[in-house]
């Protein structure tokens, strides 16, 4: 069985990218947003988010914090998310990828162990650590931040096309130009608007035998990868 999770970073970060978000999901592919909260226009997004579209935190954390510092910023933020959109999220990720850093990557399990929430796994290294504390997580990821932009159609076929077996999670920034976030990555989030939208994408996803979903439909197969009932 190959599940993948296709999350839109940056949900709540400015309301181009917001509404960029939500066509890639209507019209395109992606099945699944992580949400900044305490940004002016967190609250508007979550609530016009619709109930099909998976909604995880997209948790702002300093990467230099300690693990005591980490954690008070990060319940912070899950109470705030539950607040604005009325429950849990699907699962957590960071912002830039704030936890890969070792201490607050140790505060974000501790915080998503107990809420049993799944945390996106970067790397083999970081699955497996994230799984040694109970803490649910994909068998894949795909994506780079650093590539502008990481998905061009080209590139999103080949990433379709190598889909393995289990769960995979996709990331991507899909959105319109920003009008309000200052950003260095604008433009680019066009292109990956468009490769998500695009019919030949739909397409890769049935010719390879992939099923779309969230991480909470994921739920009880990353459960048992982390030994989790």
């Amino acid at each position: 069985m190959r599940l993948l999770v296709v999350n839109a970073d940056d949900l709540g970060y400015d309301p181009e990218i917001d509404r960029g978000i939500l066509e890639a999901h209507a019209r395109g592919i992606v099945t699944s947003a992580t949400a900044m909260v305490e940004t002016r226009f967190a609250a508007a997004a979550l609530a016009s988010a619709p109930a099909t579209l998976g909604i995880g935190l997209h948790a702002v954390l300093d990467p230099g914090a300690t693990r005591e510092e980490a954690e008070r910023t990060l319940r912070r933020q899950l109470a705030r998310f539950v607040a604005l959109r009325g429950g849990p999220p699907t699962h957590l990720d960071s912002h830039k990828h704030a936890h890969a850093a070792p201490a607050v990557l140790d505060a974000v399990a501790a915080v998503a162990a107990a809420a049993d929430l799944p945390v996106r796994a970067l790397d083999a290294a970081m699955r497996a650590a994230l799984r040694a504390r109970g803490v649910p997580a994909t068998d894949a990821f795909l994506g780079d931040a650093a590539r502008r932009p990481a998905w061009t159609l080209e590139a999103l076929l080949g990433a379709l096309a190598a889909v393995g077996e289990g769960v995979t999670e996709l990331m991507a920034h899909p959105g319109h130009a920003p009008s309000h976030a200052r950003t260095s990555f604008g433009a680019e989030r066009e292109v990956e608007l468009r490769a998500l939208c695009d019919p030949a994408a739909r397409r890769g996803v049935a010719d390879r035998g992939i099923r779309l979903v969230a991480y909470d439909a994921a739920r009880a197969i990353l459960r048992a990868g982390a030994g989790r009932p």
